[in-house]
């Protein structure tokens, strides 16, 4: 063996550092002294992505809302679930990895949640804790109904509407959030209130205006090179009306998650089935059509903006856990809290309800999400705490589709001149031969 003083031997390669799974600052925002300029953190996001199989498609969860309402707390518990439900790369399970007996719940395995190591950052009390923008270090890989495999990735916000958050910073953040998620998670204190409603319809028009504003573009392009081949402006641009399709919602799924709710009909704390048919009855109320305009355009810009809007309740956790010396033992931890968390993990990740990350209808691999990502984040650095003109979001999406279909042309002309001449092919192409092999690839 080698002494403290000594070199270990060639034959013996110096141990690699374990690194722990953490949450990763992908955008991090400054102070008033700065006008709180947002700084994203490209390394961050690609050693996450990096983490994706090639091809993989992804699924992005994020939680938004008002500061010190658990938002931390929920994604650390989504970590334990995760834990023990995703699957590894070869499809095997290794839920119940910790090894012990399988007759209890998931969550009933749970000692504590630590408030540090293996969770994100969360504590009680009432200073606002996480700013910026975390993504989780590592991947989990969850099966679809499909059949394929999805990646998931958690994504935990800076709390808002405090007393140090402005206005336009709020939007800034929601909307960062939602451009970038498949399923975000909104999560209001008590009751779903006028002003959440308010509050999610004006951060999502923005985004709705964008894509519509591309929808638009790409229509236009279509008619120009549809009349110079076929000079037939009248049926070309009949059809552009079809490929307009303006009522496609950009977003994909919001859930209202209602924290601390108090008032469920039903006394047997166990008839999970008949809560959730109460909050079901909720939504249904709350976004119901209202007679004054304000309120009846503020539901209608909701519905045009998601695809899917859920809702779903969870009780007070017990006072112990709002103190701020609690540490994360479960045992203090109220029983339905406990219940209701472990049914609404098993809402948002199953197999028929998550899906990849889309734009336009395109499911997204790792490379294409980081490229969206990384245009969103760089024009917010580039802005500030203000939410963006529709212009401005259109030119940050533009710039992103133009890249992802670069690189999907180019995989697919590797991908097909390789079969013809590449490492692996062993016999010998004429010029003419590899010239209409390079045709017929330029036109994939």
């Amino acid at each position: 063996a080698a002494t403290p003083h000594e070199e270990p031997p060639a034959n013996e390669p110096a141990e690699s550092p374990v690194v722990i799974p953490s949450a990763r600052q992908i955008v991090s925002i400054g102070s008033a002294t700065d006008s709180y300029a947002f700084t994203f953190h490209e390394e961050e996001l690609n050693a996450i992505l990096s983490k994706i199989p090639p091809g993989w498609k992804v699924s992005v969860v994020s939680v938004v809302g008002a500061f010190r309402t658990g938002k931390s707390f929920l994604l650390s518990w989504f970590l334990r679930y995760l834990e023990r439900h995703c699957v590894k790369k070869g499809g095997s399970s290794i839920a119940c990895a910790d090894g012990e007996a399988t007759d209890k719940e998931w969550y009933e395995r749970v000692q504590t949640l630590n408030q540090h190591e293996g969770s994100f950052d969360w504590r009680g009390g009432t200073a606002r804790n996480t700013t910026g923008m975390w993504m989780w270090s590592d991947p989990y890989f969850l099966p679809r109904s499909s059949g394929e495999d999805v990646a998931v990735l958690l994504v935990d916000t800076q709390g808002m509407f405090d007393h140090e958050t402005t206005v336009g910073l709020t939007a800034a953040i929601f909307g960062l959030s939602t451009l970038l998620s498949s399923y975000q998670i909104y999560n209001v204190d008590k009751r779903i209130q006028e002003d959440n409603l308010q509050q999610l319809a004006l951060f999502s028009e923005y985004g709705r205006m964008a894509f519509e504003a591309e929808e638009k573009a790409a229509a236009m392009g279509a008619i120009e090179a549809e009349e110079t081949v076929e000079n037939k402006a009248e049926e070309t641009s009949a059809n552009a009306v079809k490929k307009v399709a303006l009522g496609k919602e950009p977003f994909q799924r919001i859930d209202f998650l209602v924290r601390d709710w108090q008032n469920f009909d039903t006394e047997d704390e166990t008839d999970i089935a008949s809560m959730e048919q109460e909050m079901s009855e909720y939504l249904e109320h709350v976004l119901a059509e209202r007679t004054a305009s304000d309120l009846k355009e503020t539901r209608e810009q909701i519905h045009s903006c998601f695809k899917e809007v859920g809702c779903f309740m969870m009780t007070h956790p017990g006072f112990a856990v709002i103190k701020n010396k609690y540490e994360g033992d479960v045992s203090k931890i109220d029983s339905l809290f406990l219940r209701l968390l472990a049914r609404y993990c098993e809402r948002v990740f199953s197999s028929g309800r998550l899906q990849p990350k889309t734009v336009r209808g395109r499911e997204l691999s790792a490379v294409e999400l980081g490229t969206y990502i990384k245009s969103y984040a760089l024009m917010f650095e580039e802005i500030g705490a203000h939410f963006p003109k529709a212009e401005t979001l259109l030119e940050a999406t533009s710039k992103a589709n133009n890249a992802n279909a670069v690189n999907v042309s180019v995989e697919a002309y590797a991908e097909v001149m390789n079969a013809v001449a590449g490492p692996q092919a062993d016999n010998y192409q004429r010029p003419d031969e590899l010239a209409l092999a390079h045709k017929q690839a330029s036109k994939r």
